[in-house]
């Protein structure tokens, strides 16, 4: 069978290929890539990205798709694929994602290639329905707030937010003319059905990357009182909400920290300033208000193993974002077993339940902090409710099914059901 896949993003394994050393920074669907491969698939895979096209081996090939910017639609990017499916011919076209303009394009190619029907789409995040969570809980001054870089670069806080409607808007295109997708929430799909009642829902789990299948944490080894979060990158991931609930859990916990992926935005020095963006300024305003100095850690952009680690060294992960539909970070906690604080919003309740975690009301930073101080005072019994993460989500995230969901999903397309 020979499969197509569309990527928002190079996989490890082809950015080892064009850098020709090992690549550290591997992703989860490198895990799905080499199981694929392990089924006798033939696969090509079109990334958004730079390089030239190149192989693997002599069944899998790779190419980029260029790099634009994600909200604005290019009709000259039909035609490339189109000449693509021409040359490959696959049996089944897999974009992975539709929050992309590059998703829609390929659906049309598709469609005047006559090859829709064997075509689907993974949901992984919905733009149209985060887009008007984008600013949540962020005050009307801060939004209104520009720094140096936002000017340069006629950016924003609005500004994304406006680029994610308009992303959005290409995407509810793409599922209107799609005839298969598939998701894994209850979420994305009543999401998917409201917009176009007449697709065809697959459920098929993700898979997550290996090195979060081993290992477990353990209350003696963790840092007492330390909070974990992926990012803070950008305001649907929710660090403001954090931020605020942390003030409050230092009231009861007064050493309570935080460490959080990515580069700091509390540095003061003058290059710092001048590349401060918004939502950085914003950030940078909560802790000096809440007299935070100190309490933030950076972590800096991790390899998937100083990830693990930073989860088994924390005593909480908090899922703090604005909209989610499945976040992976969430999932690799509730893999090694690390208690879990989650807003509950989009499709995170398909993913973890009240025995598993603690779920708390979204953009609510007295809700969030609450959680977290019963995680705190659970200290070594929380262990138990970790297991029990660690148990849905070893079903959830389990390769060996998902790789057979997938074949199934495939072999549908492809008409070459068993």
């Amino acid at each position: 069978m020979k499969v197509l896949w569309l990527c928002n993003n190079a996989p490890g394994v082809v950015r080892s290929a064009l850098s020709g050393k090992q690549e550290s920074q591997v992703n989860w669907l490198d895990h799905v890539l080499q199981d694929l491969l392990n089924q006798g698939i033939t696969l090509r895979i079109l990334y958004r990205g730079s390089g030239v096209p190149g192989q693997i081996d002599g069944r899998c090939s790779y190419a980029p798709v260029p790099e634009t910017p994600a909200h604005i639609y290019r009709t000259e990017l039909e035609e490339e694929f189109r000449q693509q499916l021409r040359t490959f011919q696959p049996d089944v076209i897999h974009s992975w994602g539709v929050e992309y303009h590059h998703a829609l394009a390929m659906v049309n190619a598709a469609e005047k290639e006559g090859m829709l029907p064997r075509m689907a789409a993974s949901i992984q995040g919905l733009c149209c329905r985060i887009a008007p969570h984008y600013t949540d809980g962020i005050p009307a001054s801060a939004l209104r707030s520009r720094t140096i870089r936002d000017i340069m670069r006629h950016d924003s806080i609005l500004a994304q937010q406006k680029q994610y409607t308009q992303r959005g808007e290409l995407e509810i295109e793409a599922l209107r003319k799609l005839t298969h997708v598939i998701g894994r929430t209850d979420w994305d799909q009543a999401n998917a059905l409201n917009i176009n009642p007449n697709i065809t829902y697959h459920h098929c789990d993700e898979t997550l990357r290996d090195v979060f299948y081993t290992d477990q944490w353990a209350y003696s080894r963790c840092r007492k009182h330390r909070i974990f979060a992926s990012s803070c990158a950008y305001p649907v991931k929710g660090f403001h909400i954090l931020l605020e609930a942390l003030a409050i859990v230092r009231k009861e916990y007064p050493d309570t920290e935080i460490a959080v992926t990515g580069r700091s935005f509390l540095a003061g020095d003058i290059k710092s300033l001048a590349r401060q963006n918004g939502y950085e300024k914003y950030l940078r305003h909560l802790v000096k208000r809440n007299r935070l100095d100190g309490a933030v850690h950076f972590l800096g952009h991790l390899s998937a193993q100083d990830m693990k680690q930073a989860y088994l060294d924390a005593n909480v992960f908090v899922l703090c974002s604005t909209m989610e539909n499945s976040p992976n970070a969430l999932g690799e906690a509730m893999l090694l077993g690390l208690p879990c604080v989650a807003a509950e919003v989009g499709g995170v309740s398909s993913l973890i339940g009240s025995q598993e975690g603690i779920l708390c009301a979204p953009v609510n930073p007295a809700a969030m902090a609450e959680g977290i101080c019963r995680v705190f005072s659970m200290e070594n019994q929380a262990e138990a409710m970790g297991a029990a993460a660690r148990t849905r989500a070893r079903k959830t995230h389990d390769p060996e099914q998902n790789m057979k969901d997938l074949m199934d999903i495939y072999r549908l397309l492809s008409g070459k059901e068993r």
